[in-house]
């Protein structure tokens, strides 16, 4: 019997769980490792409004305009006012991000009017977060269920009430009762042939929810992100938006800049703009491909803001 059963150990379910546990009995479940979740794969960072000149407003306002108005407002209007205490409420978790002079430093990313997204290891924010939140829930009380499969959210009188689990190990199935149920399993990037997403995300929540009688809605809209190394025989490997935040631009097959064309922000419009720019360039020039162009980077900028991609790259041949 927990107090609070959550499915999903990425930032999402760490951070419920840890502030959760404060005062009641919290039991965390995941089908693979409780670091294995698509937040360890974020490398750009996270928005809030703390820079100067910048506000909740103004991210309200950037946050709608980059939906097409197709956001839920109240939604939004929740995410941006409470965007800079969360991030407080990390760093007193002990998240480092990253700082100039004693600041946190703040980058650029698509659809953003000003810089504010903060960041840590340069580009391994999601993987600083989810080892400092680990291993403060690993630390606490806790209770963790790592390799159990959620198979199924247990209704009694139109009341979800439990879970029914299976051990990935050894196959065996079992029923927790609970009194709350936080559902934070991410996304279901596993759907598609090709994508940068965790080997777990396939949904898992949306489809547990929607068994046990809950109203799905919006189901196609799915992110893509817009950048990615495919190589051959290599992990398809996520460029974050902030190289292009740093000025990288994307030039067709035969060298010509094409986002300028499509949007008056350019490399920063909005992911969906900056993905259907790629692709109709794609078609238009018969190429599987388009290049990212650092090449007007300083050398040692990239090297500092980016050593994770840098590093892969480097790895695969591919010196930037």
């Amino acid at each position: 019997m927990a107090d609070l059963a959550i499915i999903g150990s990425g930032i999402a379910g760490l951070y419920v769980g840890l502030q959760a546990s404060k005062e009641f009995d919290v039991t965390i479940l995941t089908k693979s490792s409780i670091e294995e979740c698509n937040t360890k794969y974020a490398q750009g960072g996270i928005s809030a409004s703390i820079g100067e000149g910048d506000s909740p407003e103004l991210h309200y306002k950037d946050t709608i305009t980059a939906s097409g108005g197709l956001s839920d407002p109240e939604a939004v209007r929740v995410l941006t006012e409470e965007a800079v205490n969360r991030i407080h409420d990390l760093i007193n978790f002990g998240v480092e991000f990253d700082t100039v002079h004693g600041e946190i430093a703040l980058a650029r990313e698509g659809a953003h009017s000003v810089p504010r997204v903060i960041h840590a290891g340069g580009d391994a924010t999601g993987a600083r977060i989810e080892d400092t939140l680990s291993s403060l829930a690993r630390r606490s009380g806790i209770r963790i269920m790592e390799r159990h499969l959620v198979t199924e959210i247990l209704v009694h009188d139109g009341v979800a009430s439990g879970l029914r689990v299976m051990d990935c190990a050894s196959g065996s199935v079992k029923e927790i009762e609970s009194k709350w149920i936080v559902l934070a399993t991410g996304g279901a990037g596993q759907l598609f042939k090709y994508g940068t997403n965790s080997k777990v995300a396939t949904g898992d929540g949306v489809a547990l929810a929607y068994r046990a009688g809950a109203i799905v809605l919006d189901m196609e809209f799915f992110q893509f992100h817009p950048t990615v190394l495919a190589l051959p025989g290599a992990t398809q490997f996520l460029i974050s938006e902030a190289v292009r935040g740093e000025g990288a631009i994307l030039r067709d097959v035969t060298g010509e800049r094409f986002m300028e064309r499509y949007h008056p922000q350019g490399e920063l419009a909005s992911r969906d703009v900056v993905a259907r720019a790629i692709v109709t360039e794609m078609s238009r020039t018969g190429s599987s491909f388009v290049h990212l162009d650092l090449t007007n980077l300083p050398r040692q900028r990239v090297i500092t803001r980016f050593p994770n991609i840098y590093r892969f790259c480097l790895d695969h041949g591919l010196d930037i």
